[in-house]
């Protein structure tokens, strides 16, 4: 658990006091004041559900990577189209595969394919990130790896604030119990263009209203496999309730919930706590010495 300097110090003043404290009142008010410190001030566990890392890619269309073409922010594993930047494949994924661990480079592994995302053009590009590199179609990119999770406290250039939908499968008819791992499945929710089969595409965007969260699922059939929105187009507006769906095997039931990540380590709000519990760590300190007296 990092600290901050108010924190640490009010920490700090905690301990010296217990180590002098001699016993009686103020030693236990000192005891006190160590437990109502871990018990306020130490950070609430995150659930790790949708902890992972997302790539952050800046596209260049000039081979030295100086004319910036636009930004992406991808999700491991989603099939995406290539959309504008290629003419001669469908869709590409990535997948991060070294994770910088013992001073080893992170690198990002990149493949386009010709469907969505079953058959592959080509091998794998094992892409280091940092560098300027071959990326989607002709253009070039520069990669960064992000992390996604409540606990990451780096700020937006290294946490992620990608929002995705994750739908859970249920083996009951009324989503109870556990999901069924094997078929969750994690979407972006920034309207990005995803490639499905039969040379389809699908978009997800989320759409807060004031009672309630509303994923919005845009579906464009046959033949676009771009999110052309000039062809025809299936909206479907995705509620956080259970659906059900088989009868008489499993999954019989299934659920979407949105995922929101927010970059900044403390609000405002969390940082008023800190300063008022580090100020009564330190009260609490001051009082127990002056008991020892």
């Amino acid at each position: 658990v990092v600290l901050s300097p108010s924190l640490r110090a009010a920490w700090f003043a905690l301990m010296a006091q217990l180590s002098r404290s001699r016993g009686g009142a103020g030693a236990h008010l000192a005891w006190g004041a160590v437990v109502a410190f871990c018990a306020v001030c130490a950070p609430r566990p995150a659930s790790a559900d949708t902890e992972g890392w997302d790539v952050a890619a800046t596209v260049y269309s000039d081979q030295f990577c100086f004319e910036r073409h636009s930004d992406l922010l991808l999700l491991e594993g989603a099939c995406y189209s290539t959309g504008p930047y290629s003419n001669t494949s469908t869709a590409f994924k990535v997948k991060v595969v070294s994770y910088g661990n013992k001073g080893s480079v992170w690198v990002v592994d990149y493949q386009e394919f010709s469907d969505d995302c079953f058959t592959p053009l080509a091998g794998k590009d094992s892409l280091n990130i940092g560098k300027c590199v071959g990326f989607i179609g002709r253009f070039r990119g520069t990669l960064q790896v992000k992390f996604r999770s409540d606990k990451c406290t780096g700020g937006p250039s290294t946490c992620s604030n990608l929002a995705l939908g994750e739908q859970r499968f249920f083996s009951t008819r009324d989503c109870t119990g556990d999901p069924m791992t094997a078929l969750r499945r994690f979407v972006p929710l920034q309207g990005e263009c995803l490639v499905m089969r039969n040379q389809s595409s699908q978009s997800f965007t989320l759409s807060l209203l004031q009672n309630e969260t509303r994923i919005v699922r845009q579906d464009f059939p046959g033949g676009n496999d771009k999110c052309n929105t000039l062809s025809e187009i299936v909206d479907y507006n995705i509620q956080e309730v259970c659906y059900p769906l088989f009868s008489s095997k499993t999954p019989r039931s299934f659920r979407w919930v949105a995922h929101r990540q927010t970059i900044s380590a403390i609000s405002g709000c969390q940082r008023v706590v800190l300063m008022r519990c580090a100020w009564l760590a330190l009260f609490l300190a001051a009082t127990s010495s002056f008991l020892d007296l």
